[in-house]
């Protein structure tokens, strides 16, 4: 194998590939350097891709990707002691008119890669990145932990995860992300019979649920819950802010059993079989984290972008990584047929990313995980939306209220006060 290519990227997760694609198919010489034995061996997340984001990169990925479902339900649920809430969406569509769907990353990533060394990328696994190759003040490559491992490279491409220390290292984060900026991610996989998924969800052959939640399975902790369909399999973890769970005695793996003892979900995974078990970290908090993008012959794409929108409805990650790696591709591309791969050149790609969905999303969002993380929405407003629930739909025997009644009531109940559910209701409306 030669130590020149064209451009490294470092991480072969959904960003570092779709790069490696876009920039193979030109005709460049790419590399894709990979920590682990296979691509999406350590990836953690395992949720919903969006179709519109392959649909003209890759156009017959639908009959080659390892999909595991196509959602059909996507819900959002606060959970309390005894109880859910769930607010649920469902769509009743032909299979090929599906726009989400469930993956597996380790099948998943496995097949993207495949897709680059079939246009020519070169694929080196097993092999940890220490430093980059830095000579006046351009990166000219990256020295990996191999004694012959200097590799060189007109733009390398960092897409080494949320805690990026090439991004560092380039001078492209100015500090160190902070506890409060991350999250720290712990999934489950257990397996059940497909006919049992089908029952207990109430969906079909293909069809998939993807659900959020938050509740008092927190215990004050800022975060979140998540439980997805595969084919035969579930995706059932929580996503906790590391700031957070240090300012508190509780720790993630509690968190996640306290969810998975709620009686409501409880039901969902009774007989279920521990498939695999994995922790890891994510953005938290969108465009506030985000560190310069382009530097002197480097790119940086992804999580270690802090490419992550939480909108309160949806967690989107995957999407972005695929969307900011193949600008960052078509960048490299630019760049290196213009001989130029300077900052001023490689400036272009903000431009790309903040025209795209995800800087507009990036933007549009950037406040939303402020409104997360308040306390009460984690606390108190699922024993609310309990205590409104029985009310309303006359689960007690008594005179039955009105809304305003029975808001009224739930939340003296509940030591909400009216200007804080006002205040907190604005907050949703104007950054959610």
């Amino acid at each position: 194998m030669s130590n020149k290519f064209d451009v490294i990227i470092v991480g072969a997760g959904l960003a570092g590939i779709a790069a490696a694609i876009e920039i193979a198919r030109e005709g460049l010489a790419v590399c894709i350097i990979e920590r682990a034995i296979i691509p999406g061996e350590k990836n953690v997340t395992g949720g919903v891709l969006f179709s519109s984001v392959l649909d003209d990169f890759i156009p017959d990925w639908k009959n080659e990707a390892p999909i595991e479902r196509w959602v059909a339900k996507k819900g959002l649920g606060m959970v309390s002691e005894k109880s859910l809430s769930l607010m649920q969406f469902e769509v009743e569509k032909e299979l090929e008119d599906k726009k989400a769907f469930t993956v597996n990353r380790n099948a998943f990533d496995s097949w993207f890669a495949q897709k680059a060394e079939e246009a020519g990328a070169t694929l080196l696994t097993n092999t940890l990145v220490e430093d980059l190759i830095i000579e006046e003040g351009f990166v000219k490559g990256v020295k990996t932990h191999h004694s012959d491992g200097y590799l060189e490279a007109d733009i390398v491409i960092c897409a080494d995860g949320v805690n990026s220390l090439l991004a560092k290292k380039a001078g492209l984060r100015k500090r160190d992300v902070l506890p409060k900026e991350i999250g720290l991610g712990i999934k489950e996989i257990v397996s059940l019979p497909v006919n049992t998924i089908n029952e207990r969800f109430g969906i079909r052959e293909n069809e998939g649920c993807a659900y959020e939640f938050v509740g008092n399975f927190l215990n004050g902790v800022f975060g979140g819950a998540f439980l997805y369909t595969n084919r035969d399999t579930l995706s059932i973890g929580v996503v906790v802010n590391l700031g957070s769970v240090g300012d508190t005695s509780t720790n993630a793996r509690s968190i996640l059993e306290n969810f998975k003892n709620q009686p409501q979900i409880k039901k969902l995974i009774e007989g279920a079989s521990l498939v695999e078990y994995s922790a890891h970290l994510v953005p938290e908090i969108g465009l506030d984290m985000v560190p310069d993008l382009y530097g002197n012959g480097i790119l940086v794409a992804g999580d270690a972008a802090g490419f992550v929108v939480n909108n309160g409805f949806s967690i989107q990650g995957m999407n972005y990584a695929i969307a900011s790696g193949i600008e960052a591709g078509k960048t490299a591309v630019e760049a290196i047929r213009t001989g130029d791969v300077s900052t001023k050149q490689l400036a272009s790609y903000k431009t790309k990313i903040d025209k795209s969905f995800v800087g507009k999303n990036l933007k549009k969002y950037r406040k939303t995980h402020k409104v997360l993380g308040n306390p009460r929405m984690g606390n108190q407003y699922p024993a609310v939306m309990e205590g409104i629930a029985k009310k309303l739909f006359g689960f007690d025997d008594e005179i039955q209220p009105n809304i305003a009644e029975a808001v009224k009531s739930t939340i003296r109940g509940n030591n909400v006060s009216t200007w804080q559910l006002m205040k907190d209701g604005f907050d949703v409306w104007r950054y959610m």
